[in-house]
C-alpha cells in the first residue's frame, strides 16, 4: 500500500460558511413568491443540522481518482478510511474545537467515520448563538392563517459562524427548515427517500408480449427453486427468475466454480425499515443458499412501512443470491432525523463507512436502493448544494479507502419525478460523481439460462395494445443531472458537462422479476433496487478473487468500467445494450444506442469475462480517461 501524502499546511482561509440559500429575500427569490413573517416558533424548537469541516477536498478527490484509475501508478493503493479522514478531512484540532463548543452547551457530538461532518440536534436558540443571527418564521404571502407549516430561517442572509468554529467549519446544512405547527411536539417535517423498487400492478385491459430483448414471463430453467416459489405467477404467466439463473446468465457461476461463493467478500446494505428474519430463512432454504448470517446494525426506531420493509427484504435476498457465503454481510437499519432528503441519505450511508462497526475491516461494496428526484431536492432543500458536497466528500473518502458504492438510478425512467411531473429528470444519490449508478435491463434466457437477448428495462413496452403514458409502468432511471458535474472518466463519452446516469445496468425487469419471499408469501419483484445489490455483490466477489491472488481489491469500479468499454478487445466484458428505451411516460427520451447512452449507460457486465480480463497481466488500456464511442 502506498500511503497518502502527509497533510500540507493550508493557506490562510477566507472564513466564510456556506449555508445554502437562506434569509427570506433569498428564499423568496428561489421559490418565486414572496414570504411574509409570522409568529416565531418557540426558541426551544429543535432541528438537526450537519456541519461540514474545512478541508482540502480537491486533494481528497485527486487521491480518490488516482487509486481508482487503472492507468494510475497509485491504482489500488488504498488507505483505511481513518487514515484518509485524518489527512484529507478534519484534523484532530478541528474535531476537538467542535466537540468542545457543543459540550460547553450541554450537547454531545461526534464526527462521522470519514470526518466529513458532525451532526447536531439543536434548538433555535442554539442556532442563533452558533450563527450570530436572528431567526424568524415565514410563510408564502396569502398562506392560510393560522398556518399549518412555517419555514424557520435566519431573518437576513448569513455566511459567518461563531468565531470559535470559524477555522473548523465551512458548511452548515439545515438552518432553514420547516416546522409542522399541527403537531403538539412542533416536529420538523421529514420526507423519506422512496425505494427504487416496484411491485406488479395487475391490469385487465392489456396482455403481455415480448419486446426489445426481454420476455415478461419466466424463461430459462429455475432448477434451484422450491415448488412454492415456482408457483409464482402474474398476468396468467409463470413469473420469477431464480438466483441460479441470474448467476448463470451474468457469468457469476464462474466465480463460484473457482470457489468464490462469497469467501473473502464484504458487503454492506443500508435501509430505513426492518425485515423479517423468517422471510430470509425461508428464501435461503428454498434455494439452498445457507451460509453467512446477516449482521444487523440498528441505529434507532425504524420506519414502519410495508413498502420500505419490502425494499429491505429485497436488498438482502438479492445480495444472498450472489454471495451467500460472504465474509461479512452487514445490514444497517438506520433511523434518521434530518429535515432534508439529502440529509437523510447522508445519515443512511454514514454508518457503512465506519469500520469499527464491521469487525475492523471496511466493506468492499455498499449498496443503496433509494432514489429522490433531483428536482424535488433542488426545489425543496435550500441547502442542497451543501448537502450534496457533504455526501460526495463522505463517499469519496470511502473511494480512497477502496469502498465501492452502488446506487439504484430509480424506476421512473427518464421522467424521474413521475407521477408528480413528467419532466425529464434523474435521481440522487445515483447522480453523485463518486458512486456507480446502476440502471436496468430486461432479458430472455434459453433453457441453459444463457442470455439470448437483453434490452433496456421498460415494462410499458410489454403492454399490448400500448397503454396511455400516464399508466404506472416503470423503467430504469437515466439522464442528465442538474446537481453534479461530469466525472473525469465520463469525458468524451457522455454528452455535455453534467454528470449522466446510469453508468452500467443490470437485471431489473419487474416482469418477470426475481423471486422474493416477503411477509410469508412468494412474489416477483424488480426495479433498479434489485439491480444495485445484485451488481454490488458480484463486484464484491470479484474483489475477493483479486485479493486471493494478492492483488488490490477493486474498490470504486466506474473508472475501470469506462476503461474496459473503450477497449475494442473487451466488448465481451461490458456488453453494449442497443434495444429499447427508458421512456415509459412518453417524454421522448432516452433510446439505447451503440456505445454509451442515457438509457443503459455502458451496458451490462459479464462477470466471467471480467474475471478473466482482470486476471490478465495488463487488463485495461493505458488511457482510461476520455474514451470516445463512434457507434
Amino acid at each position: 500500500m502506498v500511503p497518502p501524502p502527509a497533510r500540507t499546511p493550508a493557506a490562510a482561509a477566507t472564513l466564510t460558511v456556506d449555508y445554502g440559500i437562506n434569509g427570506p429575500e433569498a428564499l423568496a427569490e428561489s421559490a418565486g413568491f414572496p414570504l411574509v413573517p409570522v409568529a416565531m416558533v418557540p426558541a426551544s424548537t429543535e432541528t438537526t443540522i450537519l456541519l461540514g469541516f474545512r478541508s482540502p477536498r480537491a486533494d481528497l478527490e485527486a487521491r480518490a481518482l488516482a487509486v481508482s484509475d487503472p492507468a494510475s501508478p497509485l491504482y489500488g493503493a488504498y488507505a483505511p478510511v481513518a487514515v484518509n479522514a485524518a489527512i484529507y478531512n478534519a484534523t484532530d484540532e478541528q474535531v476537538q474545537s467542535a466537540v468542545d463548543w457543543f459540550a460547553a452547551r450541554g450537547e454531545t457530538v461526534v464526527p462521522d467515520a470519514t470526518r466529513t461532518f458532525i451532526e447536531a440536534t439543536v434548538t433555535v436558540a442554539l442556532l442563533e448563538e452558533l450563527t450570530g443571527a436572528t431567526f424568524g418564521a415565514f410563510v408564502p404571502e396569502g398562506f392560510p392563517s393560522p398556518p399549518p407549516v412555517v419555514v424557520v430561517s435566519p431573518t437576513t442572509e448569513l455566511s459567518t459562524i461563531t468565531p470559535a468554529l470559524a477555522a473548523s467549519i465551512d458548511r452548515v446544512a439545515g438552518v432553514v427548515f420547516p416546522v409542522d405547527l399541527t403537531s403538539s411536539a412542533l416536529s420538523v417535517e421529514t420526507r423519506r427517500p422512496r425505494p427504487a423498487a416496484s411491485v406488479p400492478d395487475p391490469a385487465s385491459t392489456w396482455t403481455l408480449t415480448a419486446a426489445d430483448g426481454g420476455t415478461p414471463w419466466r424463461t430459462g430453467t429455475p432448477i434451484d427453486a422450491c415448488p412454492d416459489a415456482l408457483e409464482t405467477t402474474d398476468f396468467g404467466h409463470p413469473m420469477g427468475i431464480s438466483p441460479a439463473q441470474l448467476r448463470e446468465a451474468f457469468g457469476v457461476d464462474e466465480l463460484w466454480a473457482q470457489g468464490f461463493r462469497g469467501r473473502g467478500a464484504r458487503i454492506a446494505v443500508v435501509d430505513y425499515a426492518p425485515y423479517l428474519a423468517s422471510d430470509i430463512d425461508v428464501w435461503r432454504s428454498c434455494f439452498g443458499l445457507g451460509g453467512t448470517p446477516v449482521t444487523d446494525h440498528v441505529t434507532g426506531p425504524l420506519i414502519s412501512d410495508w413498502f420500505q420493509s419490502l425494499e429491505t427484504t429485497l436488498d438482502l435476498q438479492a445480495v444472498l443470491s450472489i454471495a451467500p457465503e460472504a465474509e461479512r454481510i452487514d445490514w444497517f437499519g438506520v433511523s434518521t432525523d434530518a429535515p432534508t432528503m439529502v440529509g437523510s441519505l447522508i445519515e443512511l450511508l454514514a454508518p457503512a463507512f465506519d469500520a469499527s462497526l464491521t469487525g475492523g475491516v471496511a466493506p468492499d461494496v455498499v449498496t443503496v436502493s433509494f432514489a429522490v428526484c433531483e428536482l424535488e431536492i433542488v426545489n425543496q432543500d435550500p441547502a442542497w448544494r451543501v448537502g450534496s458536497s457533504l455526501f460526495d466528500q463522505m463517499v469519496a473518502t470511502g473511494v480512497a479507502a477502496g469502498i465501492g458504492t452502488f446506487v439504484a438510478t430509480g424506476d421512473r425512467g427518464s421522467s424521474g419525478c413521475f407521477p408528480t411531473t413528467d419532466d425529464v429528470n434523474v435521481s440522487f444519490p445515483a447522480s453523485s460523481r463518486w458512486v456507480t449508478a446502476v440502471g436496468g435491463t430486461n432479458l430472455t434466457l434459453d433453457a441453459r439460462n444463457r442470455i439470448v437477448s437483453a434490452g433496456v428495462w421498460n415494462d410499458a413496452r410489454f403492454a399490448s395494445p400500448p397503454q396511455p403514458v400516464s399508466s404506472p409502468f416503470d423503467s430504469g432511471g437515466g439522464g442528465v443531472s442538474v446537481m453534479s458535474a461530469a466525472s473525469p472518466w465520463q469525458s468524451g463519452v457522455a454528452p455535455g458537462t453534467a454528470r449522466t446516469v446510469p453508468d452500467v445496468s443490470h437485471f431489473a425487469d419487474l416482469m418477470p422479476g426475481a423471486f422474493l419471499h416477503y411477509l410469508g408469501g412468494w412474489m416477483p419483484v424488480g426495479g433498479t433496487s434489485l439491480a444495485s445489490p445484485l451488481l454490488a455483490a458480484s463486484f464484491a466477489l470479484q474483489s475477493a478473487a483479486r485479493a486471493a491472488r494478492g492483488e488490490p481489491r477493486l474498490g470504486f469500479v466506474s473508472p475501470l468500467l469506462y476503461s474496459l468499454a473503450a477497449d475494442e478487445s473487451m466488448t465481451d466484458v461490458v456488453i453494449d445494450v442497443v434495444l429499447g428505451d427508458n421512456d415509459p411516460h412518453g417524454v421522448g427520451v432516452y433510446v439505447a444506442t451503440s456505445g454509451y447512452d442515457l438509457a443503459s449507460g455502458l451496458g451490462w457486465v459479464r462477470q466471467d469475462r471480467l474475471l478473466a480480463a482482470l486476471d490478465r497481466p495488463d487488463p485495461v488500456p493505458v488511457d482510461p480517461v476520455g474514451p470516445v464511442f463512434t457507434g
